[in-house]
């Protein structure tokens, strides 16, 4: 259903509106856009005094969509609460709206954006457009007519807002890429870099996130013309998204060769990351995955194949043997002696209490990710003390190993 939502001051008058080429006559704004807009419904908020000195022009149009509405005056903060209830229990979920600010109170324009904002959020509501009829740009003396202004651009920047505060706080970069989408090449280019990120935070893919971080600063550049043509406000909210991400990018994260180190120093950060937003799953996850990669840094191995690369490095964490098989041969790891021989025993008494001591890194991640189903489970609060407290750790095992980012 499709309504019109439009408000009435206390003084009719004959008015020319002009709209897409086109006049319209009026003696209220409603009179006029009623001939250019299709509709189901039309909601016609008035106060008291209103209904009786103005109302009465759209009461002769005998048009049976037209419904009065009254609202209070508005001289209260508690008054005004009363209009957006009224206001917001008349529109129902999944309608289309069309807002009116010519006439009425001074305070309706604050109010209109509120209403459409919560609309959208609360009913899923689309806002077709806000009109305004600018009496005070037309001239009625040289026959000059008020123009008709369309503001519900400002209603996305809205859009645009909360879909970049939502990718910068949580993450999850959907809203902002689907907005990005509806521009030309080179803002959906961002779009897919903003979803690839997003993408791979929400995946557990760091390799992913560190790559399309990288290129996020040259998307963003390209992007940005055009896109502060359409949404001007968006260029500053571009320089935030680049600020909060652009740290994490690093051009061929999986070169073990040339740069290792800046990439262990950016996986960190992104644990780090996940902690600040409140994502302890994820946190633990990667910072178990952290510390058998160090030791493959330590060794020039690649961290990404896990056999045998990855289970040998976690076999030395453990302490470097294991049963092997049903008669209890021992298993000893093929890089014990010179993980002995090159790092020093406190570095390893290090990495193996943060590893492997009771419900400490390895098996709270176990605890979480099996959530909570074993025996002795830990609550909420340990665990979030427990990874903040880890993170500490890690931060303080890359500089002891002197972890350089020359990226």
């Amino acid at each position: 259903m499709r309504q019109i939502i439009t408000f009435l001051g206390l003084y009719p008058r004959e008015t020319t509106y002009s709209f897409e080429g086109q006049t319209y006559k009026g003696e209220v704004f409603a009179e006029a856009l009623r001939q250019f807009c299709n509709y189901d419904y039309m909601l016609v908020c008035v106060t008291r005094e209103a209904k009786d000195k103005a109302f009465p022009v759209l009461a002769k149009l005998n048009d049976p969509r037209i419904k009065a509405v009254e609202i209070p005056n508005g001289e209260t903060t508690e008054q005004m609460w009363e209009t957006f209830k009224i206001i917001t229990d008349q529109v129902h979920e999944n309608d289309s709206v069309i807002f009116d600010i010519t006439h009425g109170l001074r305070s309706l324009p604050f109010l209109v954006f509120l209403f459409a904002a919560y609309l959208k959020a609360a009913k899923n509501v689309t806002i077709d457009a806000i009109y305004y009829g600018a009496l005070e740009l037309g001239n009625l003396k040289n026959g000059l007519p008020a123009p008709v202004i369309n503001l519900s651009e400002f209603v996305g920047m809205l859009d645009w807002i909360t879909a970049t505060d939502q990718f910068i706080k949580t993450g999850n970069g959907q809203f902002l890429a689907n907005l990005l989408l509806n521009g030309n090449t080179t803002s959906q280019e961002l779009a897919s870099g903003v979803n690839g990120i997003s993408q791979g935070l929400q995946l557990l893919r760091p390799m992913d996130v560190l790559e399309k971080s990288a290129l996020l600063p040259k998307l963003i550049a390209n992007a940005a013309p055009t896109v502060s043509q359409s949404e001007l406000p968006f260029i500053t909210l571009l320089d935030r998204v680049e600020k909060d991400y652009g740290k994490f990018g690093l051009r061929n994260p999986t070169d073990y060769i040339n740069n290792p180190q800046a990439s262990l120093l950016r996986q960190l950060k992104i644990v780090e990351w996940y902690a600040e937003k409140g994502q302890i799953v994820q946190a633990l996850s990667m910072a178990r995955e952290w510390l058998p990669s160090l030791l493959c840094y330590h060794f020039s191995i690649d961290p990404q194949v896990e056999r045998p690369n990855r289970n040998e490095m976690e076999l030395l964490l453990n302490g470097g043997t294991a049963p092997r098989d049903a008669q209890g041969n021992k298993y000893t790891s093929l890089y014990l002696e010179r993980y002995i021989a090159t790092v020093s025993p406190e570095k390893i008494t290090q990495l193996s209490n943060l590893w492997s001591n009771t419900y400490r890194l390895a098996n709270l991640r176990n605890d979480v990710l099996h959530a909570g189903f074993r025996r002795n489970p830990q609550n909420a609060d340990y665990i979030i003390e427990q990874t903040k407290q880890i993170i500490e750790e890690l931060k303080n095992i890359a500089n002891d190993w002197n972890l350089k980012d020359e990226e």
